[in-house]
């Protein structure tokens, strides 16, 4: 009985797993895996000594314990390898084990009853025979379940521990069956399943993914109903067969019922709770679409796989700027309709995911880079304004498209190419660009160049590296400079001076344009405080992105600015364009309204090519409009452009507004916007943009004389 008892407590220790890391359950696996080829060859060198020394009958009896504990050491290897690879909890399976291998045992008894009692040696075969291969099907069908249900089997060290077990349960099984076994004749058979577990215990382990599967809560539930059931039967079948080794056999049978349905009520907290889990883990809340993690658990697959496959990255257009100015209500039901309409065009084999804030990903399985990029602009194409409380928001999106090179690249790398590919697709304006390797020039000049805006931000004003060209404002009557507008320069240590059409896009998508805008109304300023130590009162004009407009540093730095006292604040103009107005509207206008209440003079940008409404012009304080450059240009040739800026002009004009002509370069359209009403000229025509040494010799260069000559008709007006 003290041996029964031992083998019923070894069999429950060797099913316990305590909660580790997932690399040391990784090592757990390779200890677990050598311990259990070490008992094998243990046993079976036992056994042939035995046979030798006493009988075979003893030496099958050792032989049948070491199997099966060298059985249950590899089933705790296949339970620490689960853990790993899945990050399950270590009593997952050890209540469904035990209770499957105690109604084996007891169903080995019901089955070959032994009338000679716990006395005899007969009966203590059986039950280490039993033993031996209750643990080995349980270990080979742990196994079995792992390699198949947690999509494991494509693991070569996994593939060969289940050959393994498969091998050893047969040999188990022929023992139970046959008489007179020999140990001697079975020692090869052992001692090769020992070599082959050894082997699958130094192979080199593949990444772990913490990453569970439905399948494996699924299977559990299952198995606990048949050990519960089969353990019922068992019980009922013992009760009314009867018999001499009754007790032993029920007690067996209602540990094994017990276990079961201990797991049974634990498994319905644990389904709930994993549930909730990936649902949480592998779903976007707001949209239900797939999100970060589940995309990238597919690239990693679809990676592995080496098939054709194309990811898209989009990001929407303006989403910042509804959300700021509508709120996040409003933006989420933006978000919302993007992911219905990708849903709707997208084909069923694609997965759509929501990365974070606006950007999606798409992963098509089965594609190519052309076929793919035709999908995006069908999903660019599909994008429909959405209406929201009697107001239309326009959703625009940019996408950019890169395909899997099989062998060639990692899932980080294509989810790079196909960012790289989108940020162009956003900058150029095209809506859609596919990934080509002369992007990551570009991509990789963007960094270096941001990189190097933070020095020249972080570093002194006076370092160089931000500078400024000046460009003159004449009055269009009588040729005299009256303003300038100051436009920034970066004089870069190595590219040499860039425009800011190289590094303003950089600047505003990493929120350093509040530190660049500060620093150049400081320099500005400080010029214009030169100017007038030489007798010269100009206007400044700086331009402030939309950003700026609702950044809280904006207005102690126009204090700031004012207090110093270098300038008065009607000479200190502030440019704002009108699509800047759109973000934001309410934050922005009290912002200027802030602005124009210390006395500093608004000035509207780009007048004419936005979407603002004249319900501005009644509310915005501003004391100047700006008509684009590209009415300019027309103003002679075509006369109903001409009508345009004459009746800008009257608005203006009636609402106590400048208005500046921008983009002058030839006389006769200094005559022609003069004719029209406009009142300031800005253009080639009068000067380039200067920088501010050659900009003083330029207003010392100008004389009465001069300007008479070139504005013949200003004396007579």
């Amino acid at each position: 009985m003290v041996v029964g008892w031992g083998l019923l407590a070894t069999a429950l220790l060797l099913c316990t797993a305590p909660v580790r890391s997932s690399r040391a359950r990784r090592e757990d696996f390779q200890r677990w895996l050598t311990a259990g080829a070490a008992t094998i060859v243990v046993s079976v060198l036992l056994a042939c000594v035995l046979t030798g020394l006493v009988d075979s009958r003893r030496a099958a009896l050792v032989l049948s314990v070491g199997t099966g504990l060298a059985c249950g050491l590899l089933y705790q290897a296949m339970i620490s390898w689960l853990l790993a690879r899945t990050g399950m909890r270590a009593s997952t399976e050890n209540a469904n084990t035990a209770g499957a291998l105690l109604v084996l045992m007891a169903i080995g008894n019901l089955v070959h009853d032994h009338p000679a009692g716990p006395s005899s040696l007969a009966f203590w075969q059986l039950q280490a025979d039993m033993f031996a291969g209750g643990t080995a099907v349980t270990a080979l069908g742990t196994a079995l379940w792992i390699a198949v249900l947690a999509r494991l089997g494509r693991e070569r060290r996994m593939r060969l521990t289940v050959w393994t077990l498969t091998f050893l349960s047969t040999v188990s099984t022929v023992n139970l069956l046959s008489s007179g076994f020999d140990p001697v004749r079975a020692a090869p058979a052992w001692l090769l399943a020992a070599a082959l577990l050894l082997i699958a215990a130094r192979m080199k382990a593949p990444a772990c993914s913490a990453e569970p599967a439905v399948p494996l809560t699924r299977s559990s539930i299952f198995g606990s109903l048949i050990v519960l059931f089969a353990g019922t039967l068992t019980l009922a079948a013992q009760i009314v067969v009867g018999g001499d080794a009754g007790v032993a056999v029920i007690v067996l049978v209602v540990g094994g019922t017990l276990l079961a349905g201990q797991r049974m009520v634990a498994m319905v907290g644990e389904l709930t709770d994993l549930t909730r889990s990936r649902h949480q883990a592998l779903t976007d809340e707001l949209t239900g679409i797939a999100n970060r993690r589940s995309l990238l658990a597919a690239v990693d697959e679809a990676v592995e796989q080496g098939g054709a496959v194309a990811l898209m990255i989009i990001d929407l257009d303006r989403f910042k700027e509804v959300n700021d100015r509508y709120g996040h209500a409003t933006g989420d039901q933006v978000l919302r309709h993007a992911t219905q309409t990708f849903e709707r065009r997208l084909p069923p084999e694609a997965l759509l995911a929501r990365l974070g804030g606006d950007e999606f990903a798409v992963l098509v399985p089965d594609t190519h880079l052309t076929p793919a990029v035709e999908v995006a602009e069908q999903l660019l194409a599909a994008l429909t304004p959405l209406q929201d409380d009697g107001r239309l928001l326009e959703v625009g999106a940019s996408i950019g498209v890169a395909r899997l090179e099989p062998g060639l690249m990692s899932g980080g790398e294509l989810l790079r190419r196909a960012d790289v590919a989108m940020y162009q697709a956003k900058v150029s304006g095209l809506g859609v660009r596919a990934y080509d390797r002369g992007l990551d020039a570009a991509a990789r000049e963007r960094r270096e160049l941001l990189e190097d805006l933070g020095v020249a931000l972080r570093g002194p004003a006076d370092n160089g590296q931000i500078v400024l060209h000046f460009q003159p404002q004449m009055d269009v009557w009588t040729g005299a400079v009256v303003g300038v507008e100051a436009l920034v320069r970066w004089q870069h240590p190595r590219l040499g001076l860039l425009s800011p059409d190289r590094f303003l896009d950089i600047v505003e998508n990493n929120d350093l344009m509040p530190a660049l805008t500060g620093r150049v109304m400081r320099m500005a300023v400080e010029h214009g405080r030169h100017w007038q130590q030489d007798g010269r009162q100009l206007r400044i004009s700086v331009n402030l992105s939309a950003s700026c407009l609702t950044e809280p540093a904006l207005l102690p730095t126009v204090d700031e600015i004012l207090l110093a006292g270098h300038v008065r604040p009607q000479d200190l103009l502030i440019e704002v364009t009108e699509t800047s107005l759109m973000t934001n509207r309410e934050d922005a206008l009290a912002a200027l309204q802030a602005i124009s209440a210390r006395g500093v003079g608004l000035s509207i940008d780009d007048y004419g090519t936005g979407y603002s409404s004249l319900s501005y012009m009644n509310i915005l304080p501003a004391t100047e409009l700006k008509i684009d450059r590209s009415f300019t240009r027309r103003v002679v040739e075509d006369e109903r452009t001409a009508a345009i800026v004459a009746g800008t002009a009257e608005l203006a004009h009636r609402l106590g507004m400048r208005l500046v002509a921008e983009g002058t370069e030839d006389e006769a359209a200094l005559r022609r916007v003069r004719e029209l009403g406009c009142d300031i000229s800005q253009g080639y025509l009068h000067s380039r943009p200067l920088p501010p040494e050659a900009f003083g010799q330029w207003l010392t260069d100008q004389s009465n004389l001069t300007q008479a000559a070139a504005y013949p008709n200003a004396i007579a007006q």
